[in-house]
């Protein structure tokens, strides 16, 4: 197989899909129910848990203002509280869409369910 290199007009980086399926670990599908719409399937994604809350990173084309209510792989929902067009820019990120939201429902894990509880590491400050 041969790669040929970009054209005129073309990008020499990759696309969110690209990006998604090489460079992630665990893309996911997820459904968005925008205010007024159907429910539509969305990915690939990327949810990000941190200390600040949630964030999904999806394709740039996807549609979910504030008030959407978003359904991930392991059956819990969030609401998005506020959604962004991200263009890359010269960065090594391709455009996506990045949507901040708020768990409903109690969270398994990243995009899949566990079958079993993952065990507490955390140290007891006590304990020495």
């Amino acid at each position: 197989m041969t790669v040929e290199p970009p054209g005129r007009g073309q990008s020499r980086g990759v696309n969110w899909l690209e990006f998604a399926l090489t460079h992630v670990e665990e893309p996911c599908s997820l459904r968005v129910e925008a205010p007024g719409r159907r429910p539509v399937p969305i990915g690939p994604c990327v949810i990000a848990r941190h200390d600040a809350g949630t964030t999904v990173l999806c394709p740039p084309d996807t549609i979910a203002p504030p008030g959407s209510r978003i359904t991930l792989p392991g059956g819990e929902t969030a609401e998005v509280v506020a959604a962004l067009h991200m263009a890359s820019l010269g960065t090594r990120l391709p455009a996506h869409q990045q949507l901040d939201v708020v768990l409903r429902s109690p969270s398994p894990g990243p995009c899949r369910p566990r079958s079993t509880p993952r065990a507490d590491f955390r140290r007891d400050p006590r304990r020495k």
